[in-house]
């Protein structure tokens, strides 16, 4: 716990798991209550047990009457709201362009960049309100700038997270509120064995093309939102930080 974050509270959005889980762990052990939310109940409560002191409040992020209450019963419960971490994401491979179904196209833009706008509009709402440094951290990907192949939907959605958190933070900087961006590459969690059934024997096989020669854990990711997140980062925004082993220099 530090000074400058003792008190201060978040909003973590997919915090059930992987990335967000680890946010909310390192956040409340800096003194930042915490509130997490996803899709399912069973998860958020097992991270609030984790942190110790926190609330999980279940909802579809995508959905634009939970979004809203997301942040409502955050800014019930802590009486404001200083930190979003807009983490809650979904990704679906190995289909090429001309294959994509509109069906697939809309789910991916769906839960990637319309979910996040949502909660960021309502935090944004929230933080207007408030005083002092306030944060919006968006969870994008190497994928917004480095291209693979089988991912167009995810690829497009998170650069479009990108342009959001540049305008967000243009938009908002002379009312205090800083928007950043991580851009995560492999991070072992559920979400990289999507789509992945040899994922173990994959995973191994890996570790090779990072220069730090290994992949990412959700700690790694979870560090960088940490010092976004906080006023020791109060002159920092507008920015997207690759947290990649290095494999972005290559």
């Amino acid at each position: 716990m530090t000074d400058a974050t003792a008190g201060r509270t978040v909003l973590v959005t997919g915090g059930g798991s992987g990335i967000g889980r680890a946010t909310a762990q390192r956040l409340a052990a800096l003194g930042y209550r915490v509130a997490v939310s996803g899709r399912r109940r069973e998860p958020l409560e097992e991270t609030v047990r984790l942190v110790g002191d926190g609330i999980a409040i279940p909802g579809d992020h995508a959905n634009e009457a939970d979004a809203q209450r997301m942040v409502d019963e955050a800014v019930a419960a802590f009486g404001r709201l200083d930190v979003l971490v807009n983490n809650a994401a979904a990704i679906r491979r190995n289909v090429p362009v001309h294959e994509l179904t509109v069906e697939r196209w809309d789910e991916q833009l769906t839960i990637n960049l319309r979910g996040p706008f949502l909660v960021a509009r309502a935090a944004l709402r929230a933080m207007l309100h408030g005083s002092g440094d306030r944060a919006i951290v968006n969870v994008s990907s190497t994928l917004a700038h480095k291209a693979a192949p089988g991912v167009a939907p995810y690829s497009a959605a998170k650069a479009g997270l990108l342009a959001l958190t540049r305008s967000i933070a243009i938009e908002y900087g002379e009312r205090g509120i800083r928007c950043n961006a991580v851009c995560p590459d492999i991070v072992e969690t559920p979400l990289a064995e999507t789509d992945r059934p040899n994922w173990p024997a994959m995973r191994d096989g890996l570790h090779a093309r990072y220069p730090l020669r290994r992949i990412g854990q959700p700690d790694d990711i979870a560090g960088t939102i940490a010092y976004l997140a906080s006023p020791e980062a109060a002159w920092v925004s507008g920015i997207a930080v690759d947290v990649a082993g290095g494999y972005t220099a290559l």
